[in-house]
């Protein structure tokens, strides 16, 4: 599922999308899992789908400009214990509040690394279950028309000083998860940075923030390519 343009879409979606090098898990082992605490490990493919638009915002000439992409979406593969790898990747049609956009894209995957996908037990007492990250360079592709000149913008995600993404995961009955009213295991991240990248006009705005909200599931049918299966993260 390769495409002409390399995106990268606010996971910052997913998006979908949207995605993450990781900062280091914590030394607890992980076991990602079918359905609950106590289901069967689970080995196999994988869907991350955001749940409503990535929501972000640059800065330009001092202002802020703000701007959303309808949906992401992450498709993979996964070992229970955590080493994955991002297989396709889309984004859904982008937008801001200064005239850029762009289409719903697929991702260009060719230099992501083997291991570009990992998911990591890492509990944060009220908070998170674990982390899952999408390493490597992504980047998306906006065009519109500013100052009444057409320009071309290209951008990138970070988390911290490293490029790609990481979200937080939420167990489905972890009672701090972002979308109570669903019943998965889902991903969040307030604090994607979006990075203006080579090739982009000079008109383009700069670095900004990005958020979104996804939910995550496996297969029910190894390889049937719909992504019923609930999953659960565990020591």
């Amino acid at each position: 599922m390769k495409a002409p343009i390399r995106l990268a879409a606010p996971l910052a979606a997913a998006s979908a999308v949207l995605a993450l090098t990781v900062p280091a898990a914590s030394a607890a082992t992980t076991t990602l899992r079918e359905e609950t605490a106590t289901g069967a490990p689970y080995s196999g493919n994988w869907q991350v789908s955001t749940v409503g638009p990535l929501e972000f915002s640059v800065d330009f000439l001092g202002s802020k400009v703000t701007g959303s992409c309808d949906d992401a979406k992450l498709q993979g593969s996964v070992v229970s214990t955590g080493a994955g790898e991002l297989t396709a990747a889309s984004v859904g049609a982008c937008r801001t509040s200064n005239g850029l956009s762009s289409p719903a894209t697929d991702l260009d995957l060719g230099d992501l690394p083997e291991d570009s996908g990992d998911v990591a037990y890492d509990p944060v007492a009220g908070g998170r279950d674990g982390t899952l990250s999408i390493n490597g360079d992504l980047r998306f592709k906006m065009e519109g028309q500013v100052l009444g000149i057409t320009i071309t913008c290209y951008y990138g995600f970070r988390t911290g000083d490293t490029d790609g993404l990481v979200f937080d995961v939420y167990n489905r009955d972890n009672p701090n998860r972002p979308l109570p009213g669903q019943d998965d295991a889902q991903g969040s991240s307030d604090n994607i940075t979006l990075v203006r990248e080579s090739g982009s006009s000079g008109l383009c705005p700069s670095n900004g923030t990005g958020s979104g909200a996804a939910i995550a599931r496996g297969e029910s049918t190894p390889g049937a390519g719909v992504f019923d299966r609930k999953l659960y993260l565990t020591s």
